[in-house]
C-alpha cells in the first residue's frame, strides 16, 4: 500500500511541474514572443517571462516598447513611437539607458533605441500613464540591439 502511494506521489509532482512548465510561470522560463503576439493572444502571455524585441521611447509621460518609430512633423527629424504600445514599468539597466538616442527637440530629452526587452507581462488591467495601455512589461533584462535612426 505504501509503495502504491509514493508512485501516486511522484506522478503527482511530475504532473504539476509539467503544467508549471507548460505554464511557463513558476519555473523561470523565459517564451520568445513577436511583437504581434504579444498583441494579438494578450491572455495567453498574461503573467508570463517574454522576451521580444521593439523600439524603447522613453518621453514626458511615456514610457514605452513600440512597434517602429516615426517622424512626428513637429520639428524636423523628431521621432515619436507609432503603432501598438506596451507599457514598460520600471526602469531599465543604466548601461543601456546611457546609450540610447537621445533628441532635445521637444521638452524634455527623449530617449530611444531598438531594444530586446525580457520580463513579465501583464494583460488585463490599465497600465501607465492615464491608465492608457491595455497591457504592460516589468523588465528584467534589456539588451540594446543595433539599429540607426532614419533619415
Amino acid at each position: 500500500m505504501d509503495r502504491n502511494l509514493s508512485v501516486v506521489c511522484v506522478l503527482l509532482l511530475s504532473l504539476n511541474l509539467l503544467v508549471a512548465s507548460c505554464n511557463g510561470s513558476s519555473m523561470g522560463i523565459t517564451q520568445n514572443a513577436t511583437f504581434d503576439q504579444l498583441l494579438v493572444r494578450p491572455t495567453q502571455f498574461n503573467g508570463r517571462t517574454v522576451s521580444v524585441e521593439g523600439f524603447y521611447f522613453h518621453g514626458f509621460e511615456v514610457i514605452v516598447l513600440c512597434e517602429r518609430l516615426d517622424y512626428s512633423g513637429y520639428a524636423s527629424g523628431h521621432l515619436i513611437p507609432v503603432g501598438e504600445k506596451i507599457w514598460i514599468e520600471g526602469s531599465i539597466p543604466p548601461d543601456v539607458y546611457d546609450n540610447l538616442y537621445q533628441q532635445e527637440m521637444m521638452d524634455p530629452i527623449e530617449y530611444f533605441g531598438k531594444i530586446r526587452i525580457t520580463g513579465k507581462f501583464e494583460h488585463g488591467g490599465k497600465y501607465g500613464h492615464l491608465d492608457a495601455y491595455t497591457c504592460q512589461i516589468i523588465p528584467d533584462k534589456v539588451k540594446l540591439l543595433p539599429w540607426s535612426p532614419p533619415r
